[in-house]
């Protein structure tokens, strides 16, 4: 009978540390990060002209391969945009209400409300006292949602402009962070985060117009 009871109580103890440990080894935060985003272009006829602002909001999940080292993904759902200019004539904006054509030296300000999914590796240090700092690198897609636009010369007041934007484009993201211990798990987590879009993301009619944003990470661990 104490054989019996001394391996129930081995068993649970077991149980406990291999669950406790993969606790250890996901982890979860929270995020409300305030950026400011805008347009990149690989072509003449267009020019960036200016930034807009805009959060990302989410969670993001990291699961650790070794003491200091994760793989990192998540969701959110993040506002993007900027400011273009159109240096030829040719082309046109279309929204919901009507298509306009876009006269050379136009404005036009854009932005997309997307679903994020990033994906990528994790670096962090040991903790020094209540503080450990961290880097990361990796992958999103962004999935557009809706989008909407502006242009002062035509008179367009923020009309629907769902199609000239693709459905879909990626970045790459490069970030970098401090990590407050807040006691146990628990930590607060702020940092700077850069992406840059390399496939289409905004339909101006020629090149490649896609998006980069610069972001301050504002975030809570558990």
């Amino acid at each position: 009978m104490k054989k019996v009871f001394y391996i129930i109580v081995c068993s649970l103890l077991l149980n406990s540390s291999i669950a406790n440990a993969q606790t250890q080894n996901r982890r979860f935060s929270i995020f409300a990060d305030p950026q400011l985003s805008w347009f990149t272009s690989d072509t003449k006829k267009f020019s960036p002209n200016g930034v807009v602002g805009g959060f990302n909001v989410g969670f993001t999940a990291d699961k650790y391969f070794a003491d200091r080292y994760a793989l990192y993904t998540g969701v959110s759902i993040n506002n993007l945009g900027g400011n273009i200019k159109y240096n030829d004539a040719g082309y046109k904006l279309e929204t919901r209400d009507s298509t306009y054509s876009i006269t050379p030296g136009t404005n036009v300000k854009l932005k997309a409300q997307y679903l994020t999914v990033p994906v990528g590796l994790k670096f962090k240090t040991n903790q020094i006292g209540y503080v450990s700092f961290f880097a990361q690198v990796g992958v999103s897609g962004h999935i557009r949602l809706k989008a909407s636009a502006w242009d002062d010369k035509d008179k367009v007041d923020k009309e629907t402009a769902t199609p000239q934007f693709s459905i879909a484009f990626a970045s790459y993201n490069i970030g970098a962070g401090i990590e407050y211990s807040l006691g146990g798990p628990s930590s607060v987590q702020t940092g700077i985060t850069y992406s840059n879009g390399f496939t289409e993301a905004y339909k101006a009619g020629y090149g490649n117009v896609s998006i980069g944003s610069l972001s301050l990470r504002i975030g809570i661990v558990f």
